[in-house]
């Protein structure tokens, strides 16, 4: 079988879009050739990390950028959804190229994961999988003080880009209709979906374990939490600062960095928390996750994210999560979760957050941890791959296939 895949961020050893493309791709070949249409600038390392993989001989990439004045569009996370959009067809061109010698089977898009930006690979005629993507969960908007005004700001923006891609927006309407099996990575996204294209849908999980690491050091003189992630507003840095202040035996290491870290720091502050809170910067992959083998729970109260990889990692080193009810963190921690309804104002979330890190020292939590690590396999979700893939070659018009749903998740 022969797949070209659309990974636009695909980059070994990284986390978020880019660790899951390339484990994506990864679980993919398992199953089938594949020939990765991604970036040039991940030529290097991509090239470094074949060397050692066992799926090495069914890897290929194909690198692909637009012109260097192209490049003026896009500055960090400035312009990057206009240039992916361009580039997405660039790689569409270089697929079809392809596809006169290999002849693909199937099309299937990675990343980035977005159910909203849509996918050129649905224009390859061929079958064509779509994610898994996310992007269908709103704003709890009760939630909206935790967030600053620049924060606020750019909810109301992320919520009217959605709605315009959800009824006008052509490329992702064309993605879902054309889709002969669409990917998402939560209920939520499941839900944004129009109606008419659910059936065809199942939820997914994206981010992956990667190994199950069983040796822990509980030297703390007193409960550890650790927030891990980018410091912008949505990320509920200023829920987890609150819910410290409610849980006055715990301490709190802040992991990352961003444009939130001087509003979060005030708040510490006003708080009088500064000296049970640490901000540590951004880690590497690998001390962060020798930090969490030092922890005692994963604080992660999110107000829309998809499929966080710190999840999966916490979850490999026995942390229980808790998080929000919302999104990716529920449906990836399952019974390991501690999750807090969004349904209220930001001081009772907080409070029931400071309640459920209490629990989190409950006998059997990291237990729980651990077993749930253990469905999140690469060679378990491998297996779905290949489940996947034979459910499409076999049926291409395929329209309801049975579920494949995340732990504790109900059939749509």
């Amino acid at each position: 079988m022969r797949v070209a895949a659309f990974a636009y961020s695909c980059e070994p050893g990284k986390g978020s879009e880019p660790g899951a493309g390339w484990t994506w791709v990864r679980m993919i070949a398992r199953s089938a050739d594949v020939w990765v249409l991604t970036r040039a600038n991940n030529r290097a390392s991509v090239e470094y990390a074949l060397c050692d993989l066992p799926e090495r001989e069914r890897l290929h990439f194909v690198y692909i950028d637009l012109p260097t004045w192209a490049m003026r569009w896009k500055r960090g996370q400035r312009g990057v959804r206009l240039y992916y959009v361009f580039w997405q067809f660039a790689a569409l061109r270089a697929a079809l190229r392809l596809h006169r010698t290999v002849s693909f089977d199937v099309a299937w898009h990675l990343t980035l994961a977005n159910a909203w930006l849509g996918s050129a690979a649905s224009f390859a005629r061929l079958p064509f999988i779509y994610g898994p993507v996310g992007g269908g969960i709103g704003m709890p908007w009760r939630l909206v003080p935790v967030l600053g005004l620049k924060g606020a700001a750019y909810e109301l923006l992320r919520a009217a880009a959605r709605a315009v891609s959800r009824y006008l927006s052509p490329l992702p309407r064309a993605s879902w209709r054309r889709a002969n099996l669409i990917l998402v990575q939560n209920r939520e996204t499941l839900d944004w979906l129009p109606a008419r294209h659910r059936t065809k849908s199942r939820i997914v999980q994206h981010a992956v374990v990667a190994g199950v690491e069983r040796c822990r050091d509980f030297g703390n003189a007193g409960p550890v939490a650790l927030f891990a992630g980018r410091l912008i507003p949505w990320k509920g840095g200023e829920l987890a600062l609150r819910a410290l202040a409610d849980a006055p035996r715990w301490r709190l290491l802040v992991c990352g960095e961003g444009n939130d870290r001087v509003r979060l720091e005030g708040i510490a502050q006003e708080l009088s928390i500064l000296d049970r809170v640490e901000f540590c910067g951004n880690l590497s992959r690998s001390d962060l996750a020798d930090l969490m083998g030092r922890v005692d729970a994963l604080l992660h109260p999110s107000l829309h994210d998809d499929a966080p990889l710190v999840v999966t990692e916490a979850l490999s080193h026995g942390l229980p999560i808790v998080c929000l009810d919302r999104g990716g963190p529920p449906v990836l921690a399952g019974d390991a979760g501690l999750t807090v309804r969004s349904a209220h104002n930001a001081s009772t979330v907080s409070r029931e957050l400071a309640a459920a890190l209490e629990k989190a020292l409950a006998p059997g939590a990291r237990a729980r941890a651990w077993e749930r690590a253990a469905e999140l396999t690469f060679e378990r979700m491998s297996v779905q791959v290949a489940e996947l893939l034979a459910a499409v070659t076999a049926n291409p018009r395929i329209s309801s296939p049975p579920p494949m749903l995340a732990h504790g998740e109900d059939a749509a």
